[in-house]
């Protein structure tokens, strides 16, 4: 597939950028057509149909309350891409410079072996999201042909209910009971998990692939000073202070590209969580939770990664101060040393990703946000 062939090895993040490309977002500012063409149909029949349902129980409730925070929380993330596109291209030219400068044969090397490491995972999660499209769209009409063949051997019985892949009322059509209505309904949404599939897809490819990519620029870093022989030239260190310096602007540059992207993350998944896993409770195993698992699924997979990858970060910025703190600056120069001695300085201030300016986004932040979602889970265990 040409879409996913890597053609050089040496490219920064190539599968994400024709990815953004083919959802209507590339780098010209001519009018994105097929994004607002994606957006407005989204709007008209994914958001506004959930606000027409008629709430019959609290079965029905907390499964629309789960699902309309997933969809407001995909939706926001749809238009955060418009408004983060420009801060994505920038953050992929600054990390492609830094690949592209010269180094060492031992440092090449494993900048090759790892940007295809990046690569392959593009790959991987655009292979990942085709099945969950394929299994969200494939299993309702299954299991509903199976409640279509016994509804029409039992004429005189209450009729089963189609089952359905998300609660909502498409405007005036029967979904629930009428074949044809049911027909046209499965299509709008295979057409929207089209839509909502390929954002993720494309949010999950560029954001962990520039996070990774920072990674690896700051390990590139902490490799060249471990280079440094034991009497530092000026030129060998400009190179590694211009090395250095780059990095922490892609860093820099990093933060204010997932500020928003994250802010979303961490706000909609506890709401997610709680609602989710009440409904499931109270459903136990059905054909109509199997969806709802996918959705759940997936934001808790998203939500960990994003936390994983704070901590590698800030992890790698530290690596980059440990090489300088071994390095022997008390031998060079008093010039040289001033240099290093500024670089060790700028180093000891920790690489944090954050979620708008509000809280950390690592490990220790997802354990604290299981904590409370669980703890809002029991107020709704027992209030319902």
């Amino acid at each position: 597939m040409k879409l996913l062939q890597i053609n050089d090895p040496r490219e920064v993040i190539p599968i994400g950028g024709r990815l953004l490309t083919l959802f209507g977002l590339g780098r010209d500012e001519n009018l994105k057509l097929l994004y607002w063409c994606q957006v407005v149909f989204y709007l008209v029949f994914s958001m506004i149909p959930r606000v027409l349902v008629k709430i019959d129980d609290t079965v029905m409730l907390l499964r629309l309350g789960a699902e309309m925070a997933f969809v407001s929380y995909l939706y926001s993330q749809i238009l955060a891409l418009y408004f983060r596109r420009k801060d994505l291209y920038r953050l992929v030219d600054m990390l492609q410079r830094c690949a592209n400068r010269q180094y060492s044969e031992e440092i090449d090397t494993f900048l090759i072996t790892s940007n295809g490491n990046v690569n392959k995972f593009s790959v991987t999660c655009c292979k990942c999201f085709c099945l969950l499209y394929i299994l969200y769209c494939v299993m309702p009409p299954v299991a509903s042909t199976g409640i279509y063949l016994r509804n029409s051997r039992n004429q005189t019985g209450d009729q089963e209910e189609f089952i359905i892949s998300t609660e909502m009322n498409l405007y005036y059509l029967d979904i629930r009971f009428n074949v044809l209505h049911y027909s046209f309904y499965t299509l709008i949404i295979c057409l929207l998990t089209v839509t909502s599939a390929s954002s993720l897809c494309i949010k999950d490819v560029m954001d962990v692939s520039v996070i990774k990519t920072t990674c690896l620029m700051f390990q590139i870093t902490a490799m060249q000073i471990r280079e440094l022989r034991e009497h530092v030239s000026q030129t060998q260190l400009n190179v590694v202070i211009e090395s250095h310096r780059d990095t922490l602007l892609c860093a820099q540059s990093l933060q204010d590209t997932l500020n928003l992207s994250l802010l979303i993350q961490l706000t909609f998944c506890s709401a997610i969580w709680c609602l989710m896993l009440f409904y499931i409770l109270l459903m136990g195993f059905d054909s109509r939770i199997l969806n709802v698992v996918i959705l759940l699924l997936i934001v808790t997979v998203e939500t960990y990664t994003y936390c994983t990858l704070g901590t590698q970060l800030t992890d790698k910025g530290d690596e980059v101060l440990m090489a300088l703190q071994q390095l022997a600056w008390y031998d060079q120069s008093i010039t040289v040393q001033k240099q290093i001695l500024f670089m060790i300085q700028r180093s000891q201030k920790p690489i944090i990703l954050t979620a708008g300016k509000l809280f950390e986004a690592n490990v220790l932040q997802f354990s604290e946000m299981v904590q409370k979602s669980y703890s809002f889970y029991l107020v709704l265990k027992n209030v319902f």
